[in-house]
């Protein structure tokens, strides 16, 4: 067989381009999926004492939800050779624990290390006893960290996979922008209002979004809010049935930054007046200074019978997408 120099020198220059390209971070990713469902987080720690911290770290329940679940599950690897079996994991925690090189714990993280998406958290620390002395902030830093991770993906995912449709029918019943799952197709709208949901049958994801007038964003108004435009909007098969918010365990409200901008977090439980149905719900509300309205977006979940976490938290992505541009 006889090559043609031309037509190989072509394919050869395409095949260096592509290496070219796979070799560069921001160019083509051929690295593995990741192992693992989200909030799965493997510990490499030689010490037996300082996993079991970590397990308690963050395996402390989620707020927010109907049973108690996890914000994270958790398993263990003793060292980094064992490591290597784990190394595809999405999501782990290298505690290196050395008083030689560190004088203080630190948190520090890399990504995509192995596979993708992945996150490899390293916590150097002196030694264990900095670690129990020091417990509670460093819980709050890798369960932000790590929760921050899981969000990311989520919404990567949902920019490769929405509905611009859905969108579309969001800007003209309440006048912003949000970008939709794919696969929450059913609608309903009302008075600067609108219902979007999978209509699942053996579970429900859904999104609404609405705007009051006025800019007061306290805990007390919101939920206030919340109970009216639901009991308005979301009915059961009778008038006398309908959404409420469920005042026994009392909604958590907290204030974020996000992309320099301030939303609203208000995370509870909902119920159906007059039915036994019910389940998690987040939301965030932005003020729009100018019309002086405030624009909520909120994802709520019925899902009898199965673990909620991994779903609200995949559709609470959305949310952060919510935005003021028309």
């Amino acid at each position: 067989m006889r090559y043609n120099r031309n037509k190989f020198a072509v394919i050869l220059s395409l095949l260096l381009a592509f290496l070219s390209l796979a070799s560069c971070d921001e160019g083509m990713n051929i690295k593995p999926r990741s192992s693992g469902e989200p909030y799965d987080v493997v510990v490499v720690s030689p010490d037996a004492r300082v996993g079991s911290m970590f397990s308690r770290m963050l395996e402390k329940p989620l707020a927010g939800l109907p049973q108690d679940e996890s914000n994270f599950d958790v398993s263990h690897a003793a060292d980094v050779t064992t490591l290597q079996s784990s190394r595809y994991a999405r999501a782990i925690v290298v505690v290196d624990i050395d008083e030689s090189r560190h004088t203080a714990t630190r948190l520090r993280y890399e990504k995509d290390v192995y596979a993708t998406p992945q996150i490899i958290v390293y916590v150097e620390t002196p030694s264990a006893d900095s670690i129990a002395a020091d417990h509670e902030r460093i819980g709050r830093s890798l369960c932000s960290l790590l929760g921050r991770f899981e969000t990311n993906v989520a919404l990567r995912h949902l920019r490769k996979s929405h509905s611009p449709a859905r969108e579309k029918d969001v800007e003209k019943a309440v006048g912003c922008r949000i970008l939709i799952p794919s696969d929450v197709t059913k609608t309903k709208r009302g008075n600067r209002f609108i219902w979007l949901s999978d209509d699942g049958s053996k579970s429900m994801r859904n999104l609404c979004v609405y705007s009051v007038p006025g800019t007061d964003v306290s805990a007390e108004r919101l939920i206030a809010i919340r109970d009216s435009v639901m009991r308005t909007n979301i009915k059961g098969e009778t008038d006398s049935m309908y959404m409420a918010t469920e005042r026994r365990i009392a909604p958590t409200v907290k204030t974020l930054r996000v992309g320099g901008r301030t939303i609203v977090e208000m995370r509870g439980l909902w119920q159906m007046e007059g039915d036994i149905m019910g389940g998690p719900f987040v939301s965030h509300t932005i003020v729009d200074t100018l019309q002086g309205v405030t624009l909520t977006a909120e994802a709520f979940v019925y899902a009898p019978g199965e673990q909620k976490r991994n779903i609200i938290k995949r559709l609470e992505a959305a949310l952060y997408t919510l935005s003021l541009e028309r």
